[in-house]
């Protein structure tokens, strides 16, 4: 019977050390001591580059102290200067001293995440959260540094190589940037055959040929795209989509209230292969005068000022306005040599 309540005696008392064990609660330090980021220094500046964008990025600290030896989480935030983190990305978690992405990685989070302007220089602020439970978390103080970000422009035109022009890049003639990925422009090609667009005058940069179904590629060993006659196009070209397309511009002319054939039929136009440029002398009246392709009003074109007799073509209703009767030279200039402009002149002869 003894033995028997030695025995309880010794279990209960083995089962109420192991249940203290189990339950002993760390004393956290009053006066915990919050993460110090040491890596990057305090207004320090950061160039990013086409090159460096695969360089490391990294941000280091001093490790927060609770007073007791555990593994605490560190999280890293991200936000423009001044917004006192409201928008804060987390840009890496770690259990250790420091995180690590690639500046590629952290151009791409300021300009699609935090909008910041491309190619140019904004502040930015960093801070480290050392967390040890839901109730128990501390920040570093933030830092501030400069970060220019890097966006590679768009080419202010493509080139338009081909077979008929013995696919020489660097004299082929071009298409105009218009806005976003899309690019604009006429070529006269003399034969029908295969062309492609690249993004420089030569072929050691982006050469876009055909991917099929109508579309783009940008495997630079693809055949190019064709057209199924010689003559003088419009060519559209969306570099982000990969679309294109190839208008044939049979005729250009005149029309309006100016001309002999009013608003119903076109005057024709005569293209110079030599300068490049649409001449027609016609006899004019007072009136309105627009130019139109191919007889119809698909492809149409009006003055930026309707009352100047030289100046910028755009796609609008307006037209320009005659003054007086008499006869004209017209001529409409497609070739954007200095500029995304289509030109035209109005001569009284």
């Amino acid at each position: 019977m003894k033995r028997l309540i030695y025995f309880i005696l010794f279990f209960v008392t083995a089962f109420t050390a192991c249940k203290k064990d189990n339950n002993i609660v760390a004393t956290i330090k009053t006066n915990v001591g919050a993460p110090i980021i040491t890596i990057p220094v305090n207004a320090s500046a950061i160039v990013i580059t086409a090159p460096d964008t695969t360089k490391a990025f990294k941000v280091k600290w001093k490790k927060a102290d609770f007073g007791v030896a555990v593994v605490l989480n560190y999280t890293v935030q991200l936000d423009a200067a001044g917004k006192n983190f409201a928008s804060a990305v987390n840009i890496g978690n770690s259990n250790a001293d420091s995180v690590s992405m690639s500046l590629g990685s952290l151009n791409t989070t300021l300009l699609n995440v935090l909008n910041l302007t491309a190619n140019a220089k904004s502040d930015v602020e960093i801070r480290v959260t050392a967390t040890l439970s839901n109730n128990n978390k501390i920040t570093s103080v933030p830092i501030k540094i400069s970060v220019t970000t890097y966006k590679e422009l768009a080419p202010d035109k493509l080139f338009v190589p081909g077979a008929y022009q013995n696919w020489a890049p660097d004299v082929a003639p071009f298409i105009r940037f218009v806005a976003d990925s899309k690019y604009e422009g006429f070529v006269y090609m003399s034969v029908a055959d295969q062309f492609k667009f690249t993004s420089a005058a030569d072929w050691n940069h982006i050469n876009y040929g055909d991917g099929g179904a109508g579309k783009l590629t940008t495997d630079g060993l693809a055949g190019g795209v064709t057209v199924s006659a010689p003559g003088y196009y419009k060519l559209n070209v969306d570099t982000k989509n990969l679309t294109y397309s190839t208008a044939l511009i049979q005729s250009f002319g005149i029309i309006g209230s100016a001309t002999s054939g009013v608003w119903d039929n076109s005057t024709p136009m005569t293209y110079d292969k030599t300068n490049g440029v649409w001449k027609v002398t016609a006899n004019l009246v007072a009136g309105a005068l627009k130019f139109r392709a191919n007889n119809v009003w698909d492809i149409n074109f009006g003055p930026a000022d309707v009352n100047a007799f030289t100046g910028t073509l755009i796609q609008t209703n307006d037209a320009i306005t005659i003054t007086a009767n008499g006869n004209y030279t017209i001529t409409i200039d497609f070739k954007q040599a200095t500029a995304n402009k289509y030109l035209y002149t109005v001569v009284k002869n």
